[in-house]
């Protein structure tokens, strides 16, 4: 049976701890945003899977270019808010679910993606 891993890319793991830092100061700016990374964890823990993303689209694209990536999922987090995550094969046992990006609006995702120009 494989055991899968949630992590967070080295730069989302960054901005978390950023944001956890500010909040312990009082400081709420990205309380919303640090509510949705955790939403997001708590999604894959519940052993439930995102959307495929093509590997013809832009965003894949993009991914592809940043992380090396073979594969991309988007999760609908809210009704706004998005996700997106890849499975890296540890070993036979071991996936591993990387969050490579978490948006606080689709209109933030849509621009990454390049959907549409801003």
């Amino acid at each position: 049976m494989k055991e899968y891993i949630t992590k967070l890319s080295k730069e989302l793991f960054e901005l978390k701890i950023k944001i956890e830092k500010e909040l312990s100061s009082g400081n709420k700016t990205n309380e919303n945003l640090y509510q949705l990374i955790n939403k997001s964890i708590n999604f894959l823990k519940q052993k439930r899977t995102g959307a495929p993303i093509s590997k013809k689209l832009q965003i894949y694209k993009y991914f592809e270019k940043m992380y090396g990536i073979s594969n991309l999922f988007l999760i609908d987090i809210s009704k706004e808010a998005r996700a997106v995550y890849t499975n890296v094969s540890e070993n036979e046992f071991q996936i591993l679910q990387i969050f490579l990006e978490v948006y606080e609006s689709h209109k933030k995702y849509e621009k990454r993606g390049g959907y549409n120009k801003y």
